[in-house]
């Protein structure tokens, strides 16, 4: 009971390495400290009442819904966060009250994380109020909105994602980008082509990915372009791109990368040639197979054209075996 004592003393602590040892220790002890979390709730200052919170969560004590419930109105934004992923883990259906209140509170942290917790809800309120939070004035709570929603419904909520993609914030659009090539949602094409010049770079490579994972031939023209865009990053990410899409239009303007002044770039373009295949590329290959030009975590871009000769050869005498 003393060792139990100075662990709640602990959660007291400005230190959050201490907070969090003291919460992994009691959250093993729930035999002689569930009665004390309970109090902690109430009592304890605000550290403690979001670990106790916690705690209560990991447990799934379903006897502490009610007071979960209650300290979800906590004056602390960290305690109300801790008690709704609380409450969201014990009973979700039995907590979708609480959960739609907490999605109007002033804070964005607790809307973002009773978000969180709706979108595993298989109800139509949960289902509304992720729609009203893919307009909340908070990015962060639009982006688990949009999560929660491809999450939840798939497929079936690629009108409101499509929707999202023209959001203000690039970490949303990004998320969405991504999600629409993991649904293979065929609609997205032209509105991802579209943000393949998005500003920002994290949304243009997922968008790019997206449409690999779409297979979009559409796509085609505008990589093309820009594997003679100034920046090296936009030219090896389209380069890798036409690689995954297999682009016979992509052959010679790929030969030609394999010139470029950035080795990660002439990297990226051999391993495309090997993935589309054609030995059309193996003597323009053959002729950068001694550059010895790191390409970062891809080894040597030498490494990389010798892989891409093996593999377009691979591909062929597998050919010319099944011919036989």
């Amino acid at each position: 009971m003393e060792i139990t004592r100075k662990l709640i003393s602990d959660l007291a602590s400005t230190d959050p390495l201490m907070r969090y040892r003291a919460m992994d220790a009691l959250a093993s002890r729930r035999a002689d400290s569930f009665e004390m979390m309970l109090a902690l709730l109430t009592q304890g200052n605000p550290y403690q009442r979001a670990s106790a919170a916690e705690i209560l969560g990991r447990w799934r004590a379903d006897n502490a819904f009610d007071q979960l419930a209650e300290s979800a109105h906590d004056h602390d934004t960290t305690v109300r966060a801790r008690c709704i992923e609380a409450l969201g883990l014990i009973d979700p259906e039995r907590a979708q009250m609480p959960l739609l209140n907490a999605t109007r509170d002033p804070n964005a942290e607790v809307r973002a994380w009773a978000i969180d917790v709706l979108g595993r809800i298989p109800i139509p309120l949960a289902r509304q109020a992720l729609d009203a939070a893919t307009c909340d004035p908070d990015a962060n709570v639009r982006w688990h909105a949009a999560e929660s929603m491809a999450r939840r419904d798939g497929k079936r909520a690629a009108g409101q994602l499509l929707r999202l993609l023209r959001d203000a914030d690039a970490g949303v659009r990004a998320l969405v980008a991504e999600w629409l090539g993991r649904l293979q949602v065929s609609a997205a094409q032209e509105p991802l082509i579209e943000l393949l010049q998005d500003p920002d770079h994290d949304v243009r490579w997922r968008a790019t990915d997206a449409l690999v994972a779409l297979g979009s031939k559409r796509a085609e023209t505008h990589l093309l372009a820009q594997l003679y865009h100034a920046d090296d990053g936009v030219r090896w990410r389209a380069a890798y791109a036409l690689g995954r899409l297999k682009s016979q239009k992509a052959i010679k303007p790929l030969i030609a990368a394999l010139e470029d002044p950035n080795a990660h770039v002439r990297a990226r373009a051999a391993e495309a040639l090997g993935h589309i295949g054609d030995t059309r590329a193996i003597s323009a290959l053959r002729a950068h197979a001694h550059d010895i030009a790191s390409a970062g975590h891809l080894g040597a871009v030498g490494e990389v054209v010798q892989a891409a000769i093996e593999m377009i050869e691979f591909g062929e005498n597998k050919t010319h075996a099944s011919k036989k």
